[in-house]
């Protein structure tokens, strides 16, 4: 029995080769996205192989230790990365490096005591079920995400509910055989990964169809109006979702809904009003134009100026001179 549970395991283990194989070169339609599965895939295939070979042989080197710890802690962060870029369209930024350090971190200190420590993979297993948890309530239940969660992101996310209940079997077990069968667990959830892929190759099918609801828009509204999220001058599209809890393409629809611009230009006209007022005011008659723009969110005078000019068909002291030139006559 043993002996066929191996065998079961070792196929698995060859099918998250495929898996890797396929996201990470043979399905191109979104690099970032498909590059985040081929890693996921990868970490889920370097625990199971550490289980594998520590079975078979009655122990493993201290290398295959580490590799099994930094697949087995990286899948909780490739996990999180993949729910992010897919629902939210984040792309990747240097802090989510971060979400890596530890794993690294304990693949050298593994190497460095040279020899294997339970607590390690226990760290691991508590990770794993940490980004679980925030995962859940954050994407997979997070109601303003429910038109983009897909029938892919739901097998995967209780593949790894799974994938935890197995390791933790295996963890606790206290015997070979206990270990053995939370391994073959484990491979069992990797073949039906592996089939539902097969199954649906597309795996993201967005739908066309995109409600809005009155709190959603009234979520941007505020946010813009009331919060003022346009001054701050490293704001995109990404960060604004982020900020507000709200997908990507909730956020552009309100924006052409109710402003009929698009997001950067929104922004911008938010900006330029703002500086429209000030323009204006005897308050800030002695401040420079630029230093309005900057106050405003503007980056740069180039961009304030091409933005101010596309907006008013005016330079700033055009327009500045003819309001007050306005206000000079109506008096």
């Amino acid at each position: 029995m043993e002996i066929a549970l191996t065998i079961f395991s070792s196929i698995s283990v060859a099918t998250c080769i495929f898996l890797i194989l396929y996201f990470l070169f043979i399905r191109k339609e979104n690099p970032f996205h498909d590059i985040i599965l081929g890693l996921f895939f990868l970490a889920i295939a370097l625990r199971i192989s550490k289980s594998i070979i520590y079975y078979v042989f009655s122990g493993i080197d201290t290398i295959g230790v580490a590799l099994g710890f930094l697949g087995f802690s990286s899948i909780g962060p490739l996990l999180l990365l993949y729910f992010k870029n897919s629902i939210m369209k984040s792309g990747f930024s240097t802090k989510h490096m971060l979400h890596f350090a530890y794993p690294i971190l304990g693949f050298i200190l593994i190497n460095l005591i040279n020899g294997y420590d339970g607590k390690f993979y226990l760290s691991a297993l508590l990770s794993m079920s940490l980004y679980t948890i925030y995962i859940g309530p954050k994407f997979l239940f997070n109601k303003n995400y429910v038109e983009l969660i897909t029938i892919w992101h739901k097998t995967l996310f209780y593949a790894i509910i799974a994938l935890i209940g197995a390791f933790t079997f295996q963890h606790w077990g206290g015997s070979m055989l206990y270990y053995t069968i939370g391994t073959a667990i484990a491979s069992l959830i990797i073949y039906i990964l592996f089939f539902y892929a097969l199954k649906s190759p597309v795996l993201i099918k967005k739908t066309n169809r995109i409600i809005v609801s009155e709190k959603q828009i009234n979520q941007v509204v505020k946010a813009l109006e009331v919060d003022k999220s346009y001054l701050e001058p490293a704001i995109t599209l990404v960060k604004f979702s982020e900020t507000i809890d709200l997908p990507t393409y909730i956020i552009s629809k309100v924006t052409k809904s109710v402003y009929n611009k698009s997001f950067p230009e929104t922004i911008n006209s938010f900006r330029i009003k703002d500086i429209k007022d000030k323009l204006i005011d005897p308050k800030y008659k002695n401040d420079k134009i630029e230093n309005l723009a900057f106050d405003s969110g503007f980056k740069t005078p180039s961009a304030f100026y091409s933005a101010f000019k596309k907006e008013t068909q005016k330079t700033p002291r055009e327009y500045q001179k003819m309001i007050i030139d306005d206000i000079t006559e109506a008096n």
